[in-house]
């Protein structure tokens, strides 16, 4: 509706996860890297957490794009609420293989063959795990630890990416054996003002816009409301546009920032 308006080609401010829009933060940078890191060296388990809308997700889809599909197969649960055999059903089906059977072990075996077939094939599989936080089921969590335990000639047959909210913390907290597998930890801080502002300024750009549509007392103001969270920011600024066009304002500043507060809360 506002983009002629702004002329933009695209909306900016869109709350899908979308890796073509990743902003390079420090810390959203380095979460890549430990990432990364913890794939390509086999290291059987990382845990990235971080509030609701810090861009885990976002994150995860960037490093699915950086890692070549001839050495690695990636795959991602991403309703894991699950008992423990529900789970490794919906592991198999990410995998591509048949999981309709009752029998545990015969499902666990299905996924062992699976990913010795790929380790044969020099192809490392991978299995990112989001809303991790949202699994409810202490078993469901055994289930990720004995997954680990799943070796061919001294390397872990699969690499486990496990997303999370804050409380995820706590969960696999409570369950040391797994706690202990987890090679790598990261948690995702907010954004500071400074990079609130390059934020809005990238997104912005990568539709095309060629001015300055927000002020910098705006974004200030988006700062303080959205406390940095990418999607707070994505929602204050995709009404604040709204807003403006319909007040027909050529610029974003403070106060069509505030009303667009306003309008959200």
């Amino acid at each position: 509706m506002y983009l002629d308006y702004w002329e933009l080609k695209e909306a900016p401010f869109s709350n899908v996860p979308d890796r073509n829009c990743f902003y390079q933060s420090n810390q959203h940078e380095e979460a890549l890297v430990r990432l990364l890191y913890a794939v390509e060296n086999r290291k059987g388990a990382a845990m990235l957490t971080g509030e609701v809308g810090s861009g885990k997700t976002t994150i995860s889809r960037v490093l699915m794009t950086r890692l070549s599909k001839d050495l690695f197969d990636v795959n991602t649960v991403v309703n894991p609420a699950l008992n423990s055999i529900d789970l490794i059903r919906a592991i198999l089906l990410e995998l591509g293989e048949n999981a309709q059977e009752d029998s545990k072990t015969i499902l666990l075996d299905r996924l062992t063959q699976k990913l010795t077939q790929n380790a044969e094939k020099n192809l490392s599989t991978v299995l990112i795990i989001d809303e991790a936080h949202l699994i409810k089921d202490r078993s469901s969590f055994e289930e990720l630890r004995m997954l680990l335990n799943l070796q061919l000639d001294q390397q872990f047959l699969i690499t486990l990416i496990i997303l999370g909210q804050p409380p995820l913390l706590k969960k696999v907290d409570d369950n040391k054996p797994l706690k202990e597998r987890i090679a790598i930890k990261y948690d995702l801080s907010p954004l500071d003002i400074q990079d609130t502002i390059r934020y809005i300024s990238f997104r912005l750009k990568k539709v095309g816009a060629r001015r300055n549509i927000f002020s910098k007392e705006a974004a200030q103001a988006v700062y303080k409301y959205a406390e940095g969270i990418p999607l707070r920011i994505n929602n204050v600024c995709e009404r604040s546009l709204l807003i403006g066009m319909m007040m027909k304002a050529r610029v974003i500043g403070k106060k069509t920032a505030n009303y667009a507060i306003e309008d959200l809360k």
